[in-house]
């Protein structure tokens, strides 16, 4: 199955839908957002009524691969397992959002100031069967709302810890602002072998812009726990040293990519003691020190590849663990 849409998930788990538009805030840092609640309508086995709603359906039904939606498919589609388990368990969490729609439209707020060429989306809340937590297409967001019902949530009893306190409501703000950002400004390597360095500062910019907009530190816009936080913090010197002894930092290898910016247990090529998603702690802090040595820098220019694949990259940076 052809998947034709990006997908971000920020560490591979999900939210709930919610319909934003310009129209559904009057601008300021207190405006809101209107989420609209796709989850209570095709969960139930209802076609929405309304064109907005009915466009989206079509094209979640589109991308994923399912039938053509009607009111047969959906009824359909709403009797998976998949989605069927967790209506009760989301609809009970979720029987108010005003506090999600809030922090959105702040964060919306905040984007549009900072990144001119960010797009904001409609935003609609589902029940997800996929791992995303988060789907943007077609200027259309969906928000697995399965994806947040905190660790002790039953389902998710398989799952590893690492994953497990990723899944809690509220990331869901934190993992929209990625999406947002990493659709808007795509990682856009000049080359088909792109070199570790450039994916880790592209990391690194991605994290700083969702750092602005939502006004968070960097340990949960990553998504560390305290511990994993400490322990980067505490052997970054270390971090560093084993990318450039191992050749790690040019490398083109994308295993090695994965390994340090994938969600997982550890960061396997640098040590099993390390976290995983390492080298995005390690981008974060190599692009705030350029932020430090360049101050006429932009937020959106370092989420150019202009500044992220360039050569002098590590001189201008001056990064020193």
């Amino acid at each position: 199955m052809a998947f034709r849409f990006k997908i971000y998930a920020a560490l591979c788990l999900a939210l709930a839908a919610i319909s934003v538009s310009s129209c559904g805030r009057d601008g300021g840092d207190d405006a809101s957002v209107d989420i609209r609640r796709l989850d209570l309508d095709i969960s139930h086995g209802h076609m929405p009524g309304d064109s907005i709603g009915e466009r989206a359906v079509k094209r979640l039904f589109e991308i994923s691969g399912y039938p053509e939606a009607s009111e047969s498919s959906v009824s359909e589609y709403a009797m998976k397992p998949s989605i069927h388990s967790h209506v009760g368990a989301v609809e009970a969490e979720f029987a108010d959002m005003k506090g999600e729609s809030a922090a959105l439209g702040r964060m919306f707020s905040s984007i549009e100031r900072t990144f001119p060429k960010a797009e904001i989306p409609e935003v609609f809340t589902i029940i997800s069967p996929f791992s995303q937590s988060v789907i943007v297409t077609d200027s259309m967001l969906y928000i697995g709302l399965n994806h947040y019902l905190g660790v002790n949530y039953e389902p998710y009893g398989y799952f590893p810890e690492y994953m497990r306190h990723l899944k809690v409501r509220e990331r869901i703000p934190v993992d929209v602002a990625e999406a947002v950002i990493r659709t808007s400004y795509p990682y856009a390597p000049s080359s088909d072998y792109p070199r570790v360095i450039g994916r880790l500062a592209y990391e690194g910019a991605v994290a700083m812009a969702v750092m602005s907009v939502m006004g968070e530190d960097a340990m949960n816009v990553l998504g560390y726990s305290p511990e994993q936080y400490r322990w980067l913090k505490d052997n970054e010197r270390d971090v560093w040293d084993a990318l450039i002894s191992r050749q790690l930092l040019f490398s083109t290898d994308a295993s090695v990519v994965r390994s340090l910016v994938d969600v997982g247990p550890h960061s396997s090529v640098i040590s099993p003691d390390a976290p995983g998603r390492a080298g995005r702690y390690v981008g974060t802090s190599m692009m705030q020190q350029y932020v430090k040595n360049n101050p006429d820098v932009t937020l959106e220019q370092l989420l150019s590849p202009e500044v992220y694949e360039s050569d002098d990259l590590l001189t201008k940076a001056g990064y020193r663990p």
